[in-house]
């Protein structure tokens, strides 16, 4: 888990603010931070027709079913869910060849890991971006910390 110094200042300064003001504050931030690693992300992914990196995006995770939670995820939306074979790698097959599970998997994952199937090498780009978070989680700090200091959540 990464921290940030001075962090635990803004957040006891958050604590005499209405919890509305703060959740707005506070939303800011991590979509600020997550659009960080989005953009990083974006940078490193492969580029034929850009649909891949149009299609990481932020997202709010709401449906956590947690009260009182606030979060952000940077993810793949549904046109880009080929990224997983990219940022994983993948067995390459012909046209309408797929591996059937069990035995005849393990036996084709084994081949190609023995250098006789065509494996696909993964080409990591959310991975790399997630190493960002400190930085991501500097840049809310920041954010919140200038809004306590602009007097906006005062108003």
């Amino acid at each position: 888990m990464e921290t940030v110094e001075g962090i635990g200042e803004v957040l006891r300064a958050l604590d005499g603010v209405p919890r509305r003001l703060q959740t707005k504050v506070l939303r800011r931030g991590l979509r600020r931070g997550a659009a960080l690693v989005r953009d990083h992300a974006r940078q490193r992914v492969r580029r034929r027709s850009g649909l891949l990196a149009k299609s990481i995006v932020v997202a709010s995770s709401r449906g956590s079913g947690r009260r009182g939670v606030i979060a952000y995820r940077v993810a793949l939306q549904r046109r880009g869910w080929y990224g997983r074979l990219l940022e994983y790698g993948h067995m390459k097959r012909g046209r309408g060849q797929k591996a059937k599970g069990g035995e005849a998997r393990r036996a084709a994952a084994r081949e190609a890991s023995q250098g006789a199937g065509q494996m696909v090498p993964p080409y990591p780009f959310m991975r790399p971006a997630a190493e960002r978070l400190p930085e991501a989680l500097s840049v809310v700090g920041d954010t919140v910390r200038s809004a306590l200091e602009a007097g906006e959540l005062t108003r």
